[in-house]
């Protein structure tokens, strides 16, 4: 049961990544890869607190960014959160000196478990964006995980528009598809596929991530 999920979430992947290249030599392709590790602490009821470092490199598989962020999320109630977070990021350059951003977000999240599927709807507002050209955005995601009946993997998909605020454009698409791997009882590790598709431009981002997560 557990091979067949897995030979069905990367042919899944694989047919992703095929489908935005079938136009290669018109469409720029882009490569990133991330890790990350993530704490999870949660000192009073509702409320967790969220540590994560991570390391991105391009397709040459050299250092790109190196990101530290920190994030707090309260449940208000059983279906609905509300978050924020800050963020570090040290942008190496080659022609030109490291750069340095600070990046602050807020959010609401609303959830309902609906058998073994948990759907989720969340907004995010964020002061800038990783492109030169948006500022402030507004991204909209939705989200469905599948509990897999006595299993350790949890498969997900997801869709992400990206507005910009400053020039009123939604300019970028994220579709994303993975799972979340159960290793403890508090730890787990998560590998996910992204597609950043740019409806303004003729290039595409593709983000392979593998990130590591431990609650205490």
């Amino acid at each position: 049961m557990k091979t067949q999920i897995m030979n069905k979430l990367i042919t899944a992947i694989i047919i992703l990544v095929i489908a935005t290249m079938v136009n290669a030599q018109e469409v720029e392709n882009n490569f990133q890869t991330r890790f990350s590790a993530s704490a999870i602490f949660e000192p009073v009821h509702n409320l967790k607190f969220e540590f994560t470092p991570e390391l991105r490199f391009n397709e040459n598989f050299i250092l790109d960014k190196s990101v530290v962020e920190t994030a707090l999320e309260y449940e208000l109630l059983k279906f609905l959160s509300f978050g924020a977070s800050y963020r570090f990021t040290a942008n190496k350059r080659e022609t030109k000196e490291t750069e340095y951003l600070h990046r602050y977000t807020l959010n609401t999240t609303v959830k309902k478990k609906i058998n073994r599927f948990t759907p989720s709807l969340r907004i995010l507002y964020a002061n800038y964006s990783d492109e030169d050209d948006y500022k402030e955005i507004l991204r909209f995601k939705g989200k469905v995980k599948y509990n897999i009946p006595k299993n350790k993997l949890t498969p997900f998909f997801a869709v992400e528009a990206f507005q910009s605020l400053n020039i009123n454009d939604l300019y970028k698409m994220r579709y994303s598809i993975g799972f979340d791997y159960k290793i403890f009882k508090r730890s787990s590790i998560s590998i996910d596929y992204m597609l950043d598709y740019y409806l303004n431009e003729y290039r595409n981002k593709h983000i392979f991530s593998l990130g590591y997560h431990i609650k205490f």
